[in-house]
């Protein structure tokens, strides 16, 4: 059970605003009673020579003004939800997730408000983003985090959201490896990075039979920030393909101009000519294609990558690409997941720890 599950239901925004309309009704309704039922010598001043009929119906107007302030308040209100994405610009995978938390948001008449922590490489930044969530944690309902850098700030990072004292959900890259870790109102929402290493495993040791390469040679480019997708690969790659020769860089930076580099380098050496290449994101993935296309348009060699972007299954699809499979996050089902854990953990509700999405292979074999 999640740590906080058994946090007592606070009444939501709208039953608030309900207590706001009755109260303002009631002070308004007394106070036009009590005008009228004092009599006129009692009242001070200047107010002793208005007569009854202006001072109650002034006191009435007032009140119905109020109600109709708060009223108004209550069926036009604007709840917003916040997302931090450290690296957003890194990949496009992340644009799309974006899109579908923010329609799926709407259809609860949430907005979503975005921040974009500048990615100074040490996870810094993203401290001083929800530090300022916190200030102003009252706008919010709660929100979104994709954070990066974990080894350095984990620690810290628990701490913010406790500060923040709103329900959180983290997305794409789970934060903790202890479940008694996380903060309370908080859960992970994404895809199981060591299934997605063995996925892409599975999927080029049955191309590489299909083809006969009996000794392949395969490069794998990462980035630090989703290390068990290329270790999980690695080891079930070995168990399917003992004789396989793998080489792993964790340089990629999970862009498509570092994949291009690395992948030029590693054809132009002297070596044994690469096989496959596995790459943990499909800007990668692409970086590496077109480095192979660039180097030898008639190749082949076979790259799959992760997340099933739209460009990853336009090079797929159209089949001119070494570009050939990637392991897909449905980032439009995550958002779904998430924004129903989000409206959950505000109404009290208990939220597992991890909510993981299943993969799938594109295309399928």
């Amino acid at each position: 059970m999640p740590r906080g599950a058994g946090l007592k239901r606070r009444n939501s925004p709208r039953a608030e605003l309900l207590t706001d309309l009755g109260i303002s009704l009631a002070s308004g309704t007394i106070l036009a009673v009590a005008a009228t039922l004092l009599p006129l010598g009692e009242l001070p001043g200047i107010l002793a020579s208005i007569p009854t009929w202006l001072l109650v119906g002034s006191v009435t107007t007032l009140a119905a003004a109020a109600a109709f302030l708060v009223a108004r308040r209550l069926g036009g209100r604007d709840d917003q939800a916040f997302v931090m994405i450290s690296a957003y610009s890194q990949t496009r995978w992340l644009a799309d997730l974006l899109s579908h938390l923010s329609r799926s948001l709407d259809r609860h008449g949430i907005d979503l408000v975005v921040k974009l922590p500048p990615h100074d490489h040490t996870g810094r930044s993203q401290l001083q983003v929800l530090d300022a969530l916190r200030r102003k944690r009252r706008s919010y309902v709660g929100g979104f985090l994709v954070t990066d850098h974990l080894d350095q700030v984990a620690g810290e990072l628990g701490e913010a959201c406790r500060a923040l004292n709103q329900p959180v959900l983290f997305l794409d890259i789970r934060p903790f490896g202890d479940p008694g870790d996380f903060p309370p109102r908080s859960a992970f929402v994404g895809c199981d990075a060591g299934e997605i290493g063995e996925m892409g495993a599975r999927w080029l040791a049955d191309d590489m039979k299909e083809r006969g390469v009996g000794n392949p040679v395969v490069l794998v480019i990462a980035g630090d920030a989703q290390a068990e997708r290329e270790t999980r690969f690695e080891a079930r790659f070995r168990e399917l393909v003992p004789s396989a020769k793998i080489e792993i860089t964790s340089m990629g930076l999970f862009t498509r101009e570092r994949a291009r580099e690395i992948t030029a380098n590693r054809l132009s050496r002297r070596g044994p000519p690469l096989d496959a290449v596995f790459c943990t994101n499909d800007e990668m993935a692409l970086g590496a294609a077109d480095a192979v296309q660039a180097h030898s348009p008639v190749s082949d060699l076979v790259i799959i990558g992760v997340d099933g972007s739209p460009e990853a299954y336009a090079a797929i699809d159209l089949g001119r690409s070494p570009f050939r499979a990637t392991v897909v996050q449905d980032s439009r089902r995550i958002a779904e997941v998430a924004v129903d854990a989000l409206m959950r953990l505000r109404a009290g509700e208990r939220v597992p720890v991890e909510l993981t999405v299943p993969i799938a292979v594109h295309p399928i074999r």
